[in-house]
């Protein structure tokens, strides 16, 4: 195995760590090539899940990840850039593309892996420019913005053979597909998803909810934690600005926040009830005020949940392991709300990747990525190494019931969730536009400090969100 990097070294940065920065140096020497860490052994202390990379940049620079070529082999250098969400799932992607490279003796793999934020940016000035990574990572909004711009190419050919997606989940494949078009491979399964401290909750006297509850429900819950576990508790972080439980409110109205046709799924004054509902609760005490919220700046140690501050957390089941590995108290999986008092309660939630491998339209290497996600996705060998120990939950069904079987007690709980909706699919998570949480949380936050009402606030979303539409 030959690692070498322009500059020797990838940094990484996950403030919930115990410090503040990883370095990951690669050395070449002569005769052995090393993997070594400064300021603290991150790659074997796993500790992060989805969103812990986001607060600053988390890899600069690319690893080269080469088999050892005979001297008048021709070598395919491919770039594979993309965004990891924890340093388990880093380290697995890396190793999955050694052990690729090992086998492969003219493939030379440049890794070039950041966080969300920073790939985005970086992937625009690229693909602009002509220059995108022969593969890398998106999500639905991604897939969506650059399958519409002609970036990534067409997958359809390239299934069943060599990639069988015949056991994938179906909201998954959807998610990644446009206009009757598959775009992008699913890495993983992630869905909507309800995290509730059990022990805060029942020290409040409240009892949990069944799995098909209402919006009202979960505000009375809220606000009565707070009235038992106040003055410095609330029932649920503010999830005003946060898109996913907006879709799933949404569609509780028989809305939704996009539609097939990748246009507003929602009237003004459905999003004016949105941000009204979030009101409603900082005004009765089930959610902090603006300047407590605050305090949720995205590092997931210092979300309400994890902190003490709230029961009760609206996010996506990607996140568990990473907000449980933070706490002492046990959380639990629950259902969001799936409608409002005096309607019909219908399961809303839908599972969907939250990271997918799209490929670049003018990558000279076509062929060969195609075989790289061959192996990452179906080789066993190659399954056993990406997602073992990544805390990605795979989308297919054979990899889930491996994880189910032989998962630690926090992979068996996702999949165990993700079996349940699997069985009552609701219609699958449809593209957005890029940057939306941002859009959602600045006009909630308008709402927050009281410089707008509801209205204000969703017709400053429309705003933003339809000049990217």
């Amino acid at each position: 195995m030959h690692f070498h990097t322009d500059n020797h070294r990838l940094s990484c940065f996950c403030k919930n760590l115990s410090c503040d920065s990883i370095v990951i140096t690669f050395n070449v020497l002569p005769q052995q090539h090393k993997i070594t860490t400064v300021e603290g052994n991150m790659l074997t202390k796993p500790t992060s899940r989805r969103g812990f990379l986001r607060g600053g940049a988390a890899l600069a620079g690319g690893v080269a990840i080469a088999g050892m070529p005979a001297l008048a082999q021709q070598v395919a250098r491919i770039r594979a850039g993309g965004y990891v969400e924890s340093q388990e799932q880093l380290r697995q992607t890396l190793a999955v593309w050694e052990a690729y490279s090992e086998a492969h003796e003219d493939v030379e793999i440049v890794a070039e892996l950041t966080n969300f934020s920073a790939f985005t940016d970086k992937l625009a000035t690229e693909a602009a420019g002509g220059n995108a990574p022969d593969f890398f990572s998106v999500n639905v909004d991604l897939m969506a913005e650059y399958a519409k711009r002609g970036v990534i190419r067409p997958l359809d050919e390239f299934v069943p053979d060599p990639l069988n997606l015949d056991d994938y989940l179906d909201g998954a494949v959807r998610a990644v597909s446009r206009d009757g078009q598959l775009f992008a491979i699913p890495n993983d399964a992630i869905a909507p998803a309800c995290m509730m401290n059990t022990a805060m909750i029942e020290k409040a006297g409240v009892e949990i909810p069944p799995d098909m509850w209402t919006w009202e429900q979960l505000g009375d819950m809220a606000v009565a934690v707070h009235e038992a576990l106040g003055p410095r508790v609330w029932g649920i972080e503010d999830n005003g600005g946060n898109y996913i439980p907006c879709d799933i409110f949404l569609r509780s109205m028989g809305k939704s926040m996009f539609t097939p046709e990748h246009t507003f799924g929602f009237e003004e004054d459905d999003l004016a009830a949105w941000y009204a509902y979030w009101a409603g609760l900082r005004e009765r005490g089930g959610v902090p005020p603006g300047d407590i919220q605050a305090l949720s700046t995205g590092d997931p140690s210092q979300t309400g949940i994890v902190t003490g501050r709230t029961a009760m957390y609206l996010t996506l089941t990607d996140s568990f392991a990473g907000l449980q590995s933070l706490m002492t108290d046990p959380i639990q999986l629950h259902l969001m709300p799936n409608g409002f008092e005096g309607d019909e309660l219908k399961q809303h939630h839908y599972a969907y990747a939250g990271n997918s491998t799209a490929l670049w339209s003018q990558s000279e290497h076509h062929e060969r990525v195609i075989d790289i996600i061959r192996f990452m996705h179906f080789d066993p060998q190659g399954i056993e190494i990406y997602y073992r120990g990544s805390g990605m939950v795979p989308a297919s069904k054979a990899g889930r019931d491996a994880l189910a079987a032989e998962g630690d007690e926090n992979e068996k709980a996702i999949v165990a969730y993700l079996d349940v909706l699997e069985k009552n699919p609701a219609p699958p998570r449809l593209p957005g536009v890029p940057g939306m949480s941002g859009m959602l949380s600045r006009a909630n936050e308008g709402v927050a400090f009281g410089k707008m009402t509801p209205n204000e606030a969703a017709r400053q979303f429309m705003q933003e969100a339809g000049a990217k539409l």
